[in-house]
């Protein structure tokens, strides 16, 4: 299991922190998803940067770059990696990593474990935002360590497909159809383009 971390100058001392405590809880975690039922091999924490405080730094740099490597994990079946990533609010990073296809990101910037639980056991998401500037660190590590650690809840009490997998069911569904849209649209305009270059050569 990977766990993918990622953040601009807001969040960097932030990140420095839970990367330390990931590595020291690393085994403990590991221990944990198995006991509830995960396979897991290891637990590897990845960092894509920050990797030194630059105030004048922008966030889609770093979040791009991990956000794409999570969508990448995704797309050719590997399901259980997930990032952590920092910013000042969270709220920036979450919407350019929900740019990438397969990512589900959620934004945590008031102290409310509740809602770090839901984002896993509702949503499934696979990337927690979280804004420096609001959150102490005892409650980031806390929000992490939760976050890694909730299932999704994909069956219901019958043992049937819960809402929440409908739902995130849909919204991969989504992901597809309007991808498919843009690129139909993208070739029906390199035809127009075509068909334009055509008629000029015609002259």
């Amino acid at each position: 299991m990977k766990i993918y971390l990622a953040t601009d100058h807001a969040g960097f001392e932030l990140k420095e922190s839970i990367k330390l405590f990931l590595e020291l809880e690393k085994d403990e975690l590991k221990s944990e998803l198995e006991r509830s039922g995960q396979v897991i091999s290891n637990i590897e924490i990845i960092d894509f940067g920050a990797y030194k405080y630059e105030e004048a730094d922008d966030y889609p740099n770093f979040i791009s770059v991990c956000a794409g490597a999570l969508s990448s994990d995704v797309y050719t079946g590997i399901k259980n990696n997930m990032a952590i990533v920092f910013g000042g609010s969270g709220e920036g990073e979450a919407i350019v990593a929900d740019k990438y296809k397969g990512v589900r990101a959620g934004i945590i910037n008031g102290e409310n474990i509740e809602l770090v639980k839901l984002l896993r056991e509702h949503n499934n998401a696979n990337i927690l935002s979280i804004g420096a500037r609001f959150v102490s660190d005892d409650f980031a590590k806390q929000a992490v360590k939760t976050f890694i650690l909730t299932k999704f809840e994909d069956k219901d009490a019958d043992n049937k497909i819960s809402r929440h997998e409908r739902r995130v069911e849909e919204i991969e569904e989504l992901e597809v159809e309007i991808n498919t849209k843009i690129k139909k649209e993208e070739l029906d305009e390199l035809k127009m383009f075509q068909e334009m270059r055509n008629v000029g050569n015609d002259n």
